[in-house]
């Protein structure tokens, strides 16, 4: 399955301009050095792993593909999917962006004991790589594949969502954010570095959770930091020791490396709580921080500092809990749920929803002939249900899914309504009645 029927110059036309990872300066690191690593003491990763690893948990990196060759990742990394070229599986990395983020997320180190090299936050974890960087000399990231990739990430039974890329908002991308967390799918995203101008999406979209990054002081980051009312939650973002491609390292600074941390938090909370729906897990990573800055939900920390010891260990504490609405909670895609309880036997019906799926794309103008929909599809039997069941599915349709709520403009931000303007108001990622 890949973008390939719609030439690179309509793709990139579709980005309206700027993707962009949220990474900025990067600094040649040393091999296998891990003394820099402060964000490991930061976040008290020796005794969290006592509790989880994260086993059992499964990653999606929508990103520039992920090196599964390089030693700190080797055997984390899955098949994935490059939406570019059919033949690739997501192992090839375009920028190393895509790599740095698998390693924070779920870098094991190599050596005796594996104390060598990236530890991620969650190493026992799994790496879904999902390519959406076109190749070199075409466009850059693409918010069609991006939605594409978030839809196929839904089909593989991913448990988080890793997005550390940021660009102008997009209906097929909410839409596609929405699926995830009604199908219980965390999406963690970058709120953007401070040179960008405004939040970018899906960041901004409900139903994902928002990150900012901070400084080794707790400090919002003068670099990796975007003040934003839609922000959740604050994470280390300077001088992060993270893996590139090829087997080497580097100490980056960005927004991207946060949500990559947070992605990795989220990780080890699922696999603890493997039970929690989407609501319960957006508070208890909210509801365990640590305030900062402003008392309360602020633009510079969100609902506060990450707090992993609370998320594994604690209770929320119910501050951004206004009522109780069961009415909010996540609905599960019924079809999805069947194909994968039926496990194989879910496939023929998979098949034959692909044919009457492939056509309602076609109208949309996201493949060229749903021919090759079904070809593809049969060719990548991973998924029990068609990848992009969801860029079909009306918010009114008999699933039951609720539409995203609505929300009032910013007028001062330069980028499209997505929240409230209330930095306390935590509507955007309540589901509504």
């Amino acid at each position: 399955m890949r973008l390939a029927p719609r030439p690179a110059t309509t793709i990139a036309a579709a980005t309206l301009g700027a993707i962009v990872a949220l990474g900025v300066s990067v600094l040649p690191a040393p091999a296998a050095d891990r003394k820099d690593a402060w964000h490991l003491d930061a976040l008290e990763l020796a005794d969290m792993h006592k509790i989880t690893q994260g086993e059992g948990i499964t990653v999606a990196v929508i990103d520039s593909g992920v090196d599964a060759t390089h030693p700190d990742l080797k055997n984390n990394v899955l098949p994935g999917i490059d939406f570019f070229d059919e033949q690739a599986s997501g192992h090839e990395d375009r920028s190393g962006h895509g790599t740095a983020m698998a390693s924070l997320i779920a870098g094991h180190g190599h050596g005796p004991g594996g104390h060598e090299g990236v530890l991620g936050v969650a190493p026992k974890a799994k790496i879904l790589p999902i390519t959406v960087r076109a190749p070199e000399g075409k466009s850059n990231y693409s918010l069609e594949a991006i939605a594409l990739g978030i839809h196929w990430a839904i089909e593989q039974d991913v448990d988080v969502i890793n997005i550390s890329l940021g660009g102008p908002q997009n209906v097929e991308l909410s839409q596609a954010v929405e699926r995830a967390y009604q199908n219980n799918v965390i999406v963690v995203a970058g709120v953007g570095n401070k040179e960008n101008a405004a939040i970018g999406s899906p960041a901004n979209l409900p139903g994902s959770l928002a990150v900012t990054g901070t400084d080794r002081d707790g400090m919002p980051s003068s670099i990796a930091s975007l003040p934003a009312a839609q922000t959740h939650l604050a994470a280390p973002a300077e001088d992060l020791y993270q893996a590139v491609p090829g087997g080497g390292y580097a100490t980056i600074t960005g927004n991207s490396g946060a949500t990559a941390l947070v992605s990795g938090a989220v990780a080890l909370v699922k696999s603890k709580y493997p039970n929690l729906n989407s609501l319960d897990l957006f508070k208890r990573m909210v509801e365990t921080t640590r305030d900062a800055g402003k008392p309360g939900k602020d633009f510079d920390y969100g609902w506060g500092q990450l707090d992993l010891r609370a998320a594994l260990t604690g209770e929320p504490d119910g501050r951004a809990s206004r009522t109780q609405a069961p009415s909010q909670e996540p609905q599960l895609d019924p079809t999805l749920a069947r194909a994968r309880a039926q496990g194989p036997a879910g496939e023929n019906e998979a098949l034959v929803m692909a044919l009457s799926i492939a056509f309602i794309l076609v109208v949309l103008g996201l493949i060229a002939t749903p021919v090759l929909l079904l070809l593809r599809y049969r060719r990548r039997r991973r998924a029990t249900t068609p990848a992009m069941e969801a860029a079909t599915a009306t918010r009114t349709s008999a699933t039951g899914l609720a539409s995203p709520p609505t929300a009032t403009t910013n007028p001062s931000e330069s980028g499209p309504p997505a929240h409230p303007t209330d930095p306390a108001d935590d509507s955007p990622w309540r589901r509504p009645d």
